[in-house]
């Protein structure tokens, strides 16, 4: 297996975290990413099919990033991952570093990423039911069953809740560093974000007129038995 380095920026404080969990595991991080990028990669494009980031997009997340006080990272990969990734950069317009952030981001979940995204911090009887796989009872088997998809409960909760992909779906703004896509109207100081907020303001306003329409029209008092039962014409 030939081996090669690929680096790539993330915050200071997400890797030493990152770094703990995994050290308190006795995960070796360089082949344990190696291995998350090769499967990861189907799922990416999957999730972001058809589309790419604009220039303004990807300065925008490279400029968020750099805010964070990011720092580079090397990693020792099998030279075919790297070929993959450099592929699917390529591809989407990617930044790299964002998509290893979004990647450790999701292999964290914590608690307040689950809590955002509406996701049970465990899973239950009921999920299993509805088609998640149960879990092993033996230590090892339980092992080999995470290691075949470590993503596969969030992945599947985020489908179908939202309909897409852990690549794709919204994170809070304040995580525009990790983010893997986003369109030009969500991207302040572009045409296409004035032309939203300007289509968002409008609706806001007609959403106003509206209610206040409807509060003309509201009746003085609350409709009572009398007029409101089985008898009533």
């Amino acid at each position: 297996m030939i081996k090669t380095a690929i680096s790539f920026r993330v915050p200071e404080k997400l890797w030493n975290d990152f770094k703990v969990q995994t050290d308190d595991l006795f995960l070796s991080r360089a082949p344990f990413l190696d291995y998350m990028i090769q499967g990861e990669l189907e799922h990416l494009r999957e999730d972001l099919a058809g589309r790419r980031l604009s220039l303004r997009a990807k300065r925008h997340i490279s400029g968020r990033l750099k805010r964070m006080g990011a720092t580079s990272k090397n990693i020792e990969v099998d030279v075919r991952t790297a070929d993959a990734l450099r592929s699917a950069i390529a591809e989407h317009n990617l930044v790299r570093d964002a998509f290893m952030c979004r990647l450790i981001i999701f292999l964290r979940s914590i608690d307040s990423l689950l809590d955002f995204l509406d996701i049970p911090r465990e899973v239950n009887a009921a999920q299993i039911r509805r088609g998640l796989c149960a879990m092993p009872a033996s230590p090892l088997r339980a092992m080999e069953a995470i290691e075949a998809d470590p993503l596969y409960y969030i992945r599947n909760q985020v489908r179908d809740q939202y309909g897409c992909g852990i690549y794709s779906v919204a994170l809070p703004r304040k995580l525009d560093w990790a983010a893997c896509h986003l369109d030009d109207a969500e991207i302040p100081d572009t045409r296409a974000y004035r032309r939203k907020q300007k289509e968002d303001h409008e609706r806001q306003k007609e959403d106003h007129e509206l209610l206040q329409s409807l509060d003309l029209h509201e009746p003085a008092s609350k409709p009572t038995a009398s007029n409101t039962g089985k008898g009533s014409r």
